[in-house]
């Protein structure tokens, strides 16, 4: 009887970052992480040091790229049109950036191992949260830490409550490692605290559900015992019967309740009267949109005065839709939305395929952030937006698909 032999599938080759290159890594996710004056001196010459590096070692990265094209979707469409863009340069110089972000990803992939990454981001999420303890103010009594607002800093601290708790729960790190992740998580869950952030608060317990369940049913990746997913698929049932009771049972909304327990509006502080005004503003160019940069403009702009005087905003500052859907819809427009939505379901089928194969902390990692910023995304309006650490680790958990095919589910990181 004869025997079929199944292709394998060619690894694409590893190149261990340098020490110098590691160096500039943590410099990079330290600018990508914080804001500071004049940043840009620090993250434009990375970035284009990156880029260079990219094609150093094009006999990894391209094929990298070529398989990770979803990655590309949004980028290219925002170049395409940034030509009817209501500010044609300032579009043009997102796509780039854009197109960056996703190469930097891509080199980071080539150098670094999955526990690795996690590692730095450890490092550099501890390193803003112990000097987030010294150099600090308040605002009505909640800390800011080094970050610009109070709930800037819950949100940033959820990426070292989430990397710590990884990295201490990983019986493949050394002691004394998850000993300081241990210390690294306490600190990160005392700073949402005293950010006083009740988002931040709420996506700190989920982060513990979510590694705990993820651990449970998908820890040992393939080899995680067959009753588990029974277990999950039959709880999974019961709490979708039962959100769908209380749904349906009660005359208040659940959502509302959570709210006014947290002490937080209806409206969700304004949110829902802005989205009203970024639909009025999708209807005006639904299909291409007014490309990045074309619609806050507080001096050209009658609707952006209306809304900055409505939410008391000063002409100097920064300001969104608070949604990360409906600032894609009016800066991309419709068709650039439907990018956007593809490159996230590519994304994170990758991921959750990716963690019930392999299992694992460092691959039950990126799908737990990925999760925290897809809720933070129907209330900020950060996603897809370039050099952005939390989001990068979206794309760098996706690629590593690419970069270890699944079939060889052997050889873990």
């Amino acid at each position: 009887m004869s025997m079929t032999s199944h292709p394998t599938v060619p690894l694409l080759p590893f190149v261990p970052a340098r020490a110098i290159e590691k160096m500039l890594v943590v410099v990079w996710f330290l600018v990508t992480f914080t804001v500071f004056p004049y940043d840009e001196l620090v993250l434009y010459p990375l970035a284009l040091y990156f880029f260079t590096a990219f094609f150093w070692h094009r006999e990894s990265t391209v094929p990298l790229l070529i398989k990770c094209w979803p990655l590309l979707l949004l980028p290219v469409w925002a170049a395409l049109t940034s030509p009817f863009a209501v500010v044609p340069s300032t579009a043009l110089r997102s796509s780039i950036q854009m197109v960056l972000s996703i190469q930097v990803c891509i080199l980071l992939v080539s150098w670094m191992r999955p526990r690795e990454i996690i590692l730095t981001v450890m490092a550099v999420t501890g390193i803003c949260g112990i000097l987030s303890v010294f150099f600090t103010s308040y605002h009505d009594g909640a800390m800011t830490g080094i970050f610009a607002h109070k709930n800037m800093l819950g949100a940033k601290m959820l990426l070292l409550w989430s990397s710590s708790l990884c990295v201490a729960f990983d019986r493949w790190m050394r002691m004394p490692t998850r000993i300081v992740a241990l210390c690294l998580a306490a600190l990160g869950f005392a700073l949402i605290l005293a950010s006083q952030s009740a988002t931040a608060l709420v996506l700190a317990c989920l982060i513990v559900m979510m590694i705990g369940m993820f651990s449970f049913f998908a820890g040992a990746g393939v080899h995680t015992p067959g009753d588990r997913i029974a277990i999950g698929l039959i709880t999974a049932g019961v709490m979708g019967v039962t959100i769908t009771y209380v749904l349906t049972a009660t005359s208040v909304s659940p959502i509302t309740i959570l709210l006014e327990s947290l002490g937080k509006s209806g409206t969700l502080t304004g949110r829902t009267h802005l989205w009203d005004y970024a639909e009025d503003v999708i209807r005006q160019r639904p299909w291409l949109g007014h490309g990045d940069g074309g619609f806050w403009r507080y001096e050209e702009n009658d609707l952006v005065r209306q809304i900055f005087a409505e939410f008391y905003k000063t002409p100097n500052q920064l300001f969104s839709f608070h949604n990360a859907f409906y600032e894609a819809s009016v800066h991309f427009g419709l068709i650039g939305l439907a990018c956007m939505i593809t490159t996230l379901v590519w994304a994170y089928a990758r991921l959750f395929r990716q963690l019930l194969h392999r299992g694992g902390m460092p691959f039950l990692f990126f799908p737990t952030v990925a999760c925290v910023e897809l809720i933070r995304a129907f209330v900020e309006s950060e996603l897809m937006r370039p050099f952005v650490l939390a989001h990068m680790l979206i794309w760098i958990g996706a690629i590593y698909v690419s970069k270890h095919p699944l079939k060889r589910s052997s050889d873990h990181s």
